[in-house]
């Protein structure tokens, strides 16, 4: 148990703070295009409100000490978030520019906040086997699968961006039985390639790329749970 005058003197900082704070973490949020792309500006109403939220449970973990209420809301947070569109790695993104922006805050103090953000991280894993062999290979994937879609070295940072959010969508449809989830995913960039008058055939290449990835790179039972997704889209 950390000595209760640490604690407080935290909490105290954060809740002084939170105005601002609430601010930055919302700023730090909106860098990623995707949250204005995906949700306007409605969503960063929402976004503020939730932001109020991740303080209150991050209070309350550190009141507590308990390494379990941090990562339980998470998982929690993130059901509400597949519901209105965005992923995991969103949700992951969220937590970090909450961490980022508490540690600016907390500065010497943030030691006390890390662990719970860091349980926060690993709380969104999902313990499907499936899913185990897709983390173990998750960054192997991401890289063969950018290889072969953009062969220009200028192209591959967004490549593997993109892959990422590809599969955690996939992964969170496969994860939840709910393969609806990347079908509305798949709809929406389509649109949104055409809306800006991109093709959407570079996508279906990606996809098609990142089937024969899972295929080949994960046992056979676990890469069928993805494929078998991914194939009603492609």
């Amino acid at each position: 148990m950390l000595p209760a005058s640490l604690v407080d003197s935290a909490c105290e900082i954060l809740e002084s703070a939170r105005p601002l704070l609430a601010d930055a973490i919302l700023a730090d949020l909106y860098t990623n295009p995707f949250w204005k792309n995906r949700f306007d500006e409605y969503g960063r109403g929402y976004a503020r409100i939730d932001i109020q939220y991740h303080l209150n449970y991050l209070i309350t973990a550190l009141r507590s000490d308990s390494r379990n209420i941090y990562p339980d809301y998470w998982v929690k947070y993130r059901l509400v978030m597949v519901q209105r569109g965005a992923c995991t790695h969103h949700v992951q993104e969220f937590i970090a520019c909450t961490a980022r922006q508490v540690g600016l805050v907390l500065r010497e103090a943030f030691p006390l906040a890390e662990p719970h953000f860091a349980a926060a991280h690993r709380g969104l894993e999902y313990d499907l086997p499936a899913c185990r062999a897709l983390s173990a290979q998750r960054e192997a994937i991401i890289e063969r699968v950018t290889q072969k879609v953009s062969p220009q070295d200028d192209e591959r940072i967004l490549t593997r961006r993109d892959m990422r959010y590809h599969l955690s969508y996939l992964e969170d449809a496969t994860a939840l039985e709910r393969p609806e989830l990347f079908t509305q995913y798949v709809q929406w960039v389509r649109q949104f390639l055409m809306e800006f008058g991109l093709r959407p055939a570079g996508l279906t290449g990606a996809l098609q790329a990142l089937d024969e990835a899972l295929t080949q790179m994960l046992p056979a039972e676990s890469a069928s749970v993805f494929t078998a997704v991914l194939r009603s889209v492609v």
